[in-house]
């Protein structure tokens, strides 16, 4: 029996490749810049038995109608708030994610923003190519013995707190599941206004949802120390851009660092890009070959799993609830 797959982006490693074809999958890829519209259609042309989710597609409920076969959706990494989990669920159709394949890729970029950031080296480097040398005037500042608040401790944070250690950062966390931090690798805090006040790096590792979308805002970055220094390799969305900018031109947020944005790509006239001290990448934290390999091969073990009758890791699923209802 062949199983219809379509991978909502044009390209997907080879080993996955490779694994799902062996499976009996037909893969159908589909553009970057996907609308729900174009993806239902394409859904309502033959029976559809799973979607390997790259990128962050609309889907909702006109995808769902128009895929009622449709057995597994797979994330090709973790993030899916473009995804209608309560659609999917009554559609019964399990959301499962690659938990930690990309983790160690984004913790080793998280770093490299904290260290570009930390010693000025794009505005360093611009300057001496517009002919500055600065080497007489300017002092930077050591990272280690400064104190780093991470929001959230999921696989990335967790390897996010090993190689800061490494280089001599205090670590701190807050989870709203405090059990989950690790003593061992970060001294958990009781709440996000004691990590602001206390940390000279905040750097987010948290999902967004409703109660976290805009939560640096102008009122969260006022709390935050003089000096302090922001890295987001979340999501977008967890940050008002717009109260960024304003403190970034005050210089009450010593600098930024964003590797995602609340519209992807952003418009290259955003005013956040007018902002000084600040670093931007084009969310390519997971795009290293050894991280893209195990996305692709997690989603497609994900994506085999749920057709072969199995039952799916339950350190995977997003829905449980989604589970015995077709």
């Amino acid at each position: 029996m062949g199983y219809r797959v379509i991978v909502t982006a044009t390209r997907l490693a080879e080993p996955a490749i490779r694994r799902l074809e062996g499976f009996g999958a037909s893969l159908e890829f589909l553009d970057d810049a996907l609308t729900e519209e174009v993806l239902a259609a394409t859904a309502a042309r033959s029976r559809l038995d799973a979607i390997l989710m790259r990128n962050n597609p609309p889907i909702g409920r006109r995808v769902f109608a128009a895929a009622p076969d449709l057995r597994v959706i797979a994330k090709h990494g973790v993030g899916y708030d473009s995804l209608d989990v309560a659609a999917a669920t009554a559609a019964g159709v399990p959301v499962l994610l690659a938990t930690g394949a990309n983790a160690y890729s984004v913790a080793e970029h998280t770093i490299a923003l904290i260290l570009a950031l930390g010693r000025d080296l794009v505005r360093l480097d611009g300057r001496m190519k517009a002919g500055h040398w600065d080497k007489w005037h300017y002092s930077g500042r050591e990272i280690r013995g400064r104190r780093l608040g991470l929001v959230g401790f999921g696989a990335i944070a967790r390897q996010v707190a090993v190689l800061a250690r490494a280089l001599g950062l205090e670590v701190q966390a807050y989870s709203r599941r405090t059990e989950t931090i690790d003593p061992a690798l970060a001294r958990p805090v009781a709440t996000l206004d004691e990590l602001y006040a206390t940390s000279d790096i905040v750097s987010l590792h948290c999902p967004l949802g409703p109660d976290t979308r805009a939560m640096i805002d102008a009122a969260s970055l006022a709390r935050m120390k003089s000096g302090a220094l922001l890295i987001n390799t979340a999501r977008g969305g967890l940050i008002d851009e717009a109260a960024v900018t304003a403190a970034l031109h005050a210089g009450t947020l010593a600098g930024a660092a964003l590797e995602t944005f609340a519209a992807e790509p952003p418009d290259p006239a955003n005013p956040l890009f007018s902002a000084p001290n600040l670093i931007v990448t084009p969310h390519i934290g997971a795009h290293t070959g050894s991280a893209e390999d195990a996305m692709g091969l997690m989603a497609a073990e994900n994506i085999i799993q749920v057709l072969s009758g199995g039952t799916p890791d339950p350190a995977n699923l997003v829905n449980p609830a989604a589970l015995g209802r077709k």
